[in-house]
């Protein structure tokens, strides 16, 4: 699969581009400082927002690539491009107590895709990498906005995983990180989630 991965400035980006390339794919990697149109101009299968520092709208040209994107080609959000684009979807970004360097068990949904199937731990909860201090609580979610998985945070449960459709093309996002070493699965994670983003019957 050919990739474009938008590198929000971030030290785990080139993890996340070796996962990529691990997984078999092509990554061609833009930091965010270029023009959104230069990011999008190598007409990917998929668009991969990668973590980063701060607030997604002070990424640089991160909105403009989501506002761009959103609809048209598939995207996967990690940490900040999944507050990104959850932005995009109208919700409010905010504070929810730093967590950083810490191995969480996410909650996930009954009526879950099959992303985080027999993945769980005895306890039932996906273990994930968590390393942020921003977050989105679940039940401030929009109705075109199917949550996954959710951890506690200091404003109740926040959202992990999310899904959303707008146009022709799918967008998932995770706020934990996949490419570290403390998501014990994230390499099936990240192949389920690209394979689900670019399944056409994906729902």
């Amino acid at each position: 699969m050919k990739i474009t991965l938008l590198d929000n400035q971030d030290s785990f980006v080139y993890n996340l581009v070796d996962t990529l390339v691990g997984l078999g794919h092509e990554c061609a990697v833009f930091r965010n400082t270029v023009p959104a149109s230069t990011v999008l101009s190598s007409a990917p299968d998929a668009l991969v927002l990668s973590p980063g520092p701060g607030h997604p709208r002070d990424a640089g040209c991160l909105m403009d690539v989501v506002s761009s994107a959103f609809g048209h080609v598939p995207i996967l959000g990690v940490c900040l491009g999944f507050q990104a684009l959850l932005l995009h979807e109208g919700v409010s970004v905010r504070p929810c107590g730093p967590v950083h360097g810490k191995t969480d068990g996410m909650d996930v949904s009954r009526e879950t895709s099959a992303i985080f199937e027999g993945l769980t731990d005895p306890n039932g909860r996906v273990p994930v990498a968590r390393y942020h201090s921003l977050g989105i609580p679940a039940n401030e979610l929009p109705a075109t906005v199917r949550c996954d998985g959710t951890c506690s945070s200091s404003l109740g449960p926040v959202a992990m995983a999310c899904s959303s459709r707008g146009g022709d093309a799918p967008a998932y996002g995770v706020q934990f990180h996949p490419e570290s070493i403390l998501t014990p699965q994230g390499p099936v994670i990240l192949d389920r989630i690209l394979d689900l983003l670019t399944t056409k019957e994906t729902a």
